[in-house]
């Protein structure tokens, strides 16, 4: 009973490092080896597969992959799948001459690089564009607000006390 209420006592910490020193004294006991019979391996017969030239791109290569298939034979029919599918014949890869080097964002950056414009640039939102109005429209409109504010301008003119005029 007096382990027990110790082991109450000494928290999460302490009964996590007294297990571990528990573990550390008793060496974990080995389990008994289960002798299981090697499985004999098949005799790999080719006849079980497909003939390399009756492969194409929509071929089923799984059976070249098993374990039994010599090598030789495996890297045949993948070949044979690497050149008549398009998708994969047909790539080029990457060469050097490939990238840009003069865009920007290449290259190494200079004394003379303005990284805070640089950065600004990368992130400013750009406003949407405003949709484009027929120009005859556009050109009316603007010469209607445009009496608006002369006369705006004119009647608060008139209303604001003027020192000149002896008022304010």
């Amino acid at each position: 009973m007096a382990d027990s209420d110790a082991n109450a006592d000494e928290g999460f910490l302490g009964r996590w490092s007294r297990l571990k020193r528990e573990a550390r004294e008793e060496p974990p006991a080995a389990p008994a080896p289960i002798e299981e019979p090697a499985p004999a391996e098949e005799p790999f017969d080719p006849s079980t597969l497909p003939p390399l030239e009756s492969l194409t791109a929509d071929s089923d290569y799984t059976a070249f992959l098993a374990p039994q298939v010599p090598q030789e034979l495996r890297l045949l029919a993948l070949r044979k799948a690497w050149v008549s599918d398009p998708k994969i014949a047909d790539f080029r890869g990457f060469a050097e001459y490939d990238w840009d080097f003069n865009a920007p964002g290449y290259g190494q950056l200079l004394p003379t690089d303005n990284i805070r414009e640089m950065v600004e640039n990368m992130f400013r939102e750009e406003p949407p564009p405003a949709p484009e109005e027929p120009v005859a429209v556009a050109g009316a409109e603007a010469e209607a607000e445009e009496t608006e504010t002369e006369e705006v301008v004119e009647e608060e003119a008139a209303a604001a006390p003027s020192p000149l005029r002896g008022e304010g």
